[in-house]
């Protein structure tokens, strides 16, 4: 899978927006959602505060989870929708 995500936008050409920049959205939001049981940050929290699709979140996670500023009382991203873990801090 590529770091790009696009959409055709009907005039002959794609779209093209590197990862990265939604990745920062992600980031942006991970810091404004509240913390829940086990300090846990859910899906769901991360899509109502960006508003951007469940599936890019989640990408932006697996591919930039190195490169993100998480706080440090964080210790996992949970998709509540499907009962699994997205990210889980590692010490």
């Amino acid at each position: 899978m590529n770091n790009i995500y696009g959409e055709d936008s009907g005039k002959g050409f794609v779209k093209e927006v590197p990862i990265s920049i939604f990745a920062k959205a992600v980031e942006g939001a991970i810091f404004k959602a509240p913390l829940r049981d086990n300090n846990r940050i859910y899906l769901s929290d991360l899509w109502f505060i960006t508003s951007l699709p469940i599936d890019l979140i989640k990408e932006s996670i697996s591919k930039n989870s190195e490169d993100l500023d998480l706080p440090e009382d964080i210790n996992e991203i949970y998709d509540d929708w499907k009962n699994k873990t997205i990210w889980k801090r590692t010490n």
